[in-house]
């Protein structure tokens, strides 16, 4: 009889995530191999981990992906305390629920809204309770493009995108800042599907010296990310750029709240591309480019991170603006806001916690049409990740808020 084999590999992971489409392009797997034998490649524009080492069949990668299975009860229960009711907990498990602003002008007026993860960032690194944040930033090769970075300093972190409408393997560079350049704290940024991987990895307990490392897990609300593709026909067909390689800069949300697309060109111009609302309610956000694997999701608000962070599309009556969503889950995200708010880095006011379902489509993206079309595939034995809860989905009364 031959030998059991008792150890995942990267082939495990090929066959069951990737090539069943399964994938979140989170990066996990990339970050937790300690070989450096995985990597992110671009296939058809959309990243995808490849192998490009020696697979030494370390277990390390496929129990740590979040693209087949995210078994949310277990994770409620280890790091929430409790287990949800997805009818009743709308936007997961949390300690508090807030809005704020960060303190420093210039943090506020150049973020996406508000500033308060910036400013938490910028206050760990400051405080020394981490050596470094790992987040989402500009390709210096192709200015149209995102990757993640590490960011030590508050300039660095300043140097971070506002929004970036497509996914970023954020997870990857794991192993770089602890393993590469022997960092002993770290915090990351990451939208659910990259909170999920993280809290695998730390529910495992390995690879030891990366559990250990990571010290805050900040999450942001998320609809959905979307394909390249569908960015790319809006630089080339709504903003008439004939070459990308004529972009020097762009930005998804230039100009006032909510923001608007625009790009700098070599010709020192800059381009208006198309308003918030209408390349996020009309082309991506519309479903026509939103990533496949996307639509399967039903985290919107970063239901496992310590702190989340996210849009407030009302307008807050007597109140200066924009403000962030910023949702604590656990003891350790209760202590990071308590801590930058006596030090003045950021303001903090409560926020009522019906008040986030009805702020754009989000919610509804991930909490009713994802569940749905999680069971509709279900149905008809598609490939679909397991959630190890019986989700469900019930129209929910509320007056929904649109960005202008």
């Amino acid at each position: 009889m031959g030998k059991t084999r008792d150890k995942t590999s990267f082939f495990d992971l090929k066959r069951d995530v990737v090539d069943r489409g399964l994938c979140t392009a989170c990066g996990t797997c990339v970050g937790v191999c300690l070989f450096d034998a995985i990597s992110i490649d671009y296939e058809s524009d959309e990243p995808i981990p490849i192998l490009t080492g020696e697979c030494t069949e370390c277990d390390m990668c496929y129990p740590a992906c979040p693209g087949k299975n995210v078994p949310l009860r277990t994770l409620d229960k280890t790091f929430l305390g409790s287990e949800r009711d997805f009818e009743r907990d709308k936007i997961g498990i949390y300690t508090s629920c807030n809005r704020g602003y960060a303190m420093d002008e210039e943090i506020r007026l150049t973020s996406s809204s508000g500033g308060i993860v910036s400013s938490l960032l910028i206050f760990a690194l400051e405080e020394k309770l981490i050596e470094g944040a790992i987040l989402t930033g500009w390709r210096k090769d192709k200015p149209w493009r995102c990757k993640p970075y590490i960011a030590t300093t508050k300039e660095e972190v300043m140097r971070g995108i506002r929004t970036g409408m497509m996914i970023v393997p954020n997870n990857a560079l794991l192993a770089e800042a602890v393993t590469k350049k022997q960092m002993e704290k770290i915090a990351v940024v990451g939208l659910p599907c990259h909170i999920h991987g993280l809290r695998k990895l730390q529910m495992r307990g390995k690879p030891k010296k990366l559990v250990n490392a990571i010290q805050f897990c900040i999450g942001l609300f998320c609809a959905s990310t979307y394909y390249w593709e569908g960015t790319k026909h809006l630089l080339q067909e709504s903003g008439k750029i004939k070459n990308l390689e004529d972009i020097v800069a762009m930005d998804y949300r230039g100009g006032k709240p909510p923001g608007d697309m625009f790009v700098l060109t070599r010709d020192g111009k800059f381009r208006f591309v198309a308003t918030k609302h209408d390349y996020v309610w009309h082309l991506l956000g519309s479903a026509s480019y939103k990533r496949d694997r996307c639509l399967m999701c039903v985290d919107f608000s970063a239901e496992l991170a310590d702190i989340s962070c996210g849009d407030v599309f009302q307008r807050i009556e007597d109140k200066p603006g924009p403000f962030v969503a910023t949702v604590a889950r656990t003891e350790t995200g209760e202590g990071l806001l308590q801590m930058a708010t006596e030090k003045g880095y950021i303001h903090l006011e409560h926020h009522d916690p019906d008040m986030i379902p009805s702020s754009g489509m989000g919610w509804e993206a991930k909490k009713h049409a994802g569940v749905y079309r999680w069971l509709e595939r279900s149905r008809y034995g598609w490939p679909v990740p397991d959630y190890e809860y019986e989700i469900s989905e019930s129209p929910l009364p509320r007056d929904l808020k649109f960005p202008g």
